[in-house]
């Protein structure tokens, strides 16, 4: 695992998609505070967090709508890189084929996910010490009552900001071991980012959006998007395990 870890630190386009996706929550955070000081209420800490932020959703829409891309470009692509210079025969004969392919599932799964959770928690963190105190609410009292999900889960931000932040990590990591394994199966940026794109939009566009998975403080609860994110977890499955027979079985080293 520390070498790949090693291998993103040595690459700048990784690191800086990396640094985008820590940064973005603290921008976030920044441009609320421009909001406050022009001169909104202070908002309830737990509902301007990255994920839940009803004032700004600019940044958050990026991370989400290219999220599979993101994720190619952290863990995927030292897959084709490794093809087009030879690497792989070297590291399939030294490691054998199971091991390697098992090596960048795991890899791409924990990267994906503490990628995405650290910053989150973070930006979690530091949206109850900059907003400490704020009590507004952005939410019609009438409203409120009539949408039992928002009213439950704006009477604890905290449990639903934690519940979805899991929720899109381990979504991330999904998807970032389905894009390696697009990777390992279709060794060409030019296949590889335009499907995982697709597949991802495809997610994006049937009724209940993925989105909505990653979203809390919304009129539908989680278990509104049990298909989408079921579906998500099956395509991302079905790719791992084509890559793993034409790896493993068919590739000839």
């Amino acid at each position: 695992m520390s070498y790949y870890i090693t291998r993103i630190f040595n690459n700048k386009l990784k690191l800086g998609v990396i640094l985008f996706i820590f940064v973005a929550p603290i921008l976030d955070i920044l441009m609320a505070l421009v909001d406050v000081f022009k001169g909104a209420s202070v908002p309830v800490p737990g509902l301007v967090t990255f994920l839940g932020s009803f004032m700004t959703a600019g940044l958050q829409g990026v991370l989400t709508g290219y999220l599979p891309l993101f994720l190619a470009i952290i863990v995927a692509d030292d897959c084709i890189e490794d093809y087009r210079i030879g690497y792989k025969n070297i590291l399939v004969t030294k490691r054998g084929k199971n091991k390697y392919f098992a090596l960048n599932m795991l890899k791409s799964f924990t990267v994906s996910f503490f990628v995405l959770i650290i910053p989150l928690l973070l930006n979690l963190l530091m949206v109850h010490i900059v907003f400490a105190g704020g009590t507004y609410i952005p939410a019609d009292v009438e409203m409120l009552k009539s949408e039992s999900n928002l009213l439950q889960s704006y009477s604890n931000p905290m449990f639903y900001n934690i519940l979805y932040i899991l929720v899109f990590s381990f979504i991330g990591g999904i998807v970032g071991s389905g894009a390696t394994a697009l990777a390992m199966a279709f060794p060409n940026r030019f296949i590889l980012y335009p499907l995982a794109f697709i597949l991802w939009y495809i997610s994006t566009a049937i009724k209940p959006s993925i989105i909505g998975a990653l979203t809390p403080f919304t009129v539908y609860p989680l278990s509104h998007y049990t298909f989408t994110i079921i579906f998500v977890v099956a395509i991302n499955i079905i790719a791992v395990l084509f890559s793993f027979f034409k790896v493993t079985k068919y590739d000839q080293v």
